[in-house]
């Protein structure tokens, strides 16, 4: 009889472990059964979710699988195959290690577990709820192991109740997969939700090959190539060039000895190297595996296991912006851009030839007359982007993009009550190559924006080809525009009306953004058309789209008094 690998931990130990709660969502249970296969030496391992999670997550590998006995030893708390002693605790090399994972997840959810020893003749089989085993079996198997979760919360509806739609849970699973399959290109991953194939990555060479299965080949192929070790730590991986950037932070990634982690100081590091070169608003796409000896970091600070410790901070830090930064200041990277005199810009259609800028219009209407506005008379615009204009009594600073984004947006809620907007189709289709997140959330939000002149087609595919916009966004470019309702949608909250959502994105993005100048004329007419809003007081966004100051108020300041 082989001795069992898994073994009961001492007291003395269990008090050492940063033990809590790590079943919140369905995503948790995802990482942690995924991260048990990767440290049982999985190759391949296939996720699959129904409802969100839910409803079901089942979890199959490859991986050395248990025997009957170290099976039953895997369900009880502080049971682990990982650590043997408080040595082991100092230098952790594995993703898990304080044998809580399994039993708390087994207690809140009907389960269902098989596994097979390699070199083993027959598998084992139990099933149970809250707990509690009913079932046991020995039956013949794959090497490996498949964990099935069911009725996830069925005896904590307390904890079900927080949950967010199924959409969202999906999201939320496939975000810290995409960040797992980049820490382990080497292993296969496939993740199926309700039967439909929503993340499939092979194994790849190298983590080019990798992101570019996840985020886009053509964005891999633009990805520049880290490397660099220096005392002790090795900060390798691939970053955009600052033209290609996004609007959110999810594809900055971060690998510590094979573990995903969520660092403020590394992602701060990750920005310094790009500070000069991006604006405020936009993330670069990163994804960095960082190597140094397992005694020097402490990932036994937090039951997720998602924040580390270094024991040289300062170290770390520095290898990581001079790795970015070496690839950065290469020749070629940021491109030279021939600066035309003013008033001016290059015509592509003829090179070498020079064309003169003439100000864009605002307003594609002819131009009509309007009554008197209630906000009183036009006076000019400060900054290039508050219209100022002056009643009898009061003077107000109006912000032009907030006040525009009013007038859009029930313009386009006026014609969706119609029908629908009008849409611009492209001329030549495009194909979308996001994260299998910023997928599952586009087909969540794909009815709402259709209804605004949006057009797609490939749900359930791995693309997803744009094939119009609507006519207010035709100016924009496709990918951005879509980038942008992507990383603008993720932040919809709950209880808000999705179409008023996807109508308060379209409004943004066609109004008048700030530190443009106006003609006079062009104010006039946004202020008369913000008069006939139904609120004209707030942009979609709940924003005030002014500020205004009583007269009144200002004779009194100055004491004038008649």
């Amino acid at each position: 009889m082989t001795m069992s690998r898994i073994r009961r931990l001492p007291d003395h130990l269990i008090n050492k472990i940063a033990a809590g709660e790590v079943v919140e969502r369905p995503a948790s249970v995802v990482k942690e059964l995924v991260e048990n296969a990767l440290d049982a030496e999985a190759r391949a391992i296939a996720i699959d979710l129904r409802d969100g999670g839910t409803a079901l997550v089942r979890i199959a590998d490859d991986g050395l699988g248990m025997t009957g006995a170290e099976l039953a030893l895997a369900l009880e708390r502080h049971a682990t195959s990982k650590l043997a002693s408080e040595e082991d605790l100092a230098a952790i090399g594995t993703l898990g290690f304080r044998g809580e994972a399994l039993p708390a997840i087994c207690a809140v959810c009907r389960f269902t577990i098989t596994t097979r020893a390699r070199g083993a003749a027959e598998g084992t089989r139990i099933a149970g709820a809250g707990g509690s085993i009913g079932q046991r079996l020995t039956l013949p198997a794959e090497v490996g192991t498949t964990v099935e979760v069911a009725d996830l919360f069925f005896n904590t509806p307390a904890r079900l109740k927080f949950l967010k739609s199924p959409a969202t849970e999906v999201g939320a699973c496939l975000r810290l997969l995409t960040q797992l399959a980049i820490a382990h290109p080497e292993v296969q991953f496939r993740v199926t939700s309700d039967n439909r194939v929503t993340l499939t990555a092979p194994v790849a060479r190298d983590m080019r090959s990798r992101v570019g299965a996840l985020w886009g080949y053509e964005v891999g192929e633009r990805l520049l190539r880290i490397g660099r070790a220096e005392h002790g730590v090795d900060v390798r991986g691939v970053a955009s060039p600052p033209d290609l950037t996004r609007g959110g932070r999810d594809d900055v990634v971060i690998v510590v000895n094979g573990r995903p982690v969520r660092d403020p100081a590394l992602f701060q590091a990750v920005l310094e190297a790009y500070r000069p070169l991006l604006p405020r608003d936009r993330f670069p796409l990163v994804a960095l595996t960082i190597a140094l000896p397992f005694a020097d970091v402490d990932v036994n600070v937090h039951p997720t296991k998602a924040w580390v410790r270094f024991r040289h901070p300062r170290l770390v830090h520095e290898m990581v912006v001079a790795a970015l930064a070496e690839a950065l200041h290469q020749k070629a990277v940021v491109p030279a851009v021939e600066v035309a005199p003013s008033g001016t810009c290059r015509d592509d259609r003829m090179p070498g030839t020079l064309e003169t800028l003439e100000p864009a219009t605002l307003f594609a209407e002819a131009p009509a007359a309007y009554g008197a506005a209630d906000f009183g008379r036009v006076l000019g615009q400060v900054q290039d982007t508050f219209i100022v204009s002056a009643s009898d009594k009061e003077v107000f600073f109006l912000d032009q993009h907030a006040a525009h984004e009013r007038v859009v947006f029930e313009r386009l809620e006026t014609e969706v009550a119609a029908g629908a907007p009008a849409s611009q189709a492209l001329l030549f289709p495009e194909p979308l190559a996001l994260a299998p997140a910023a997928r599952a959330l586009l087909e969540r939000w794909r009815e709402p924006l259709e209804r605004l002149g949006f057009a797609f087609e490939g749900f359930g595919g791995d693309t997803i080809v744009l094939r119009a916009v609507p006519s207010v966004l035709e100016a924009d470019e496709p990918k951005r525009l879509i980038e942008a309702a992507v990383d603008e949608l993720a932040g919809a909250k709950g209880g808000q009306p999705v179409l008023d959502r996807a109508l308060a994105f379209v409004a943004c993005r066609a109004a008048i953004k700030a530190n443009t100048p106006l003609a006079r004329e062009e104010m006039e007419r946004l202020v008369a058309e913000l008069t006939a809003t139904g609120t004209p007081y707030f942009c979609p966004h709940g924003r005030p789209t002014m500020s205004r100051i009583s007269l009144q108020d200002v004779r009194r300041e100055v004491r004038r008094l008649w």
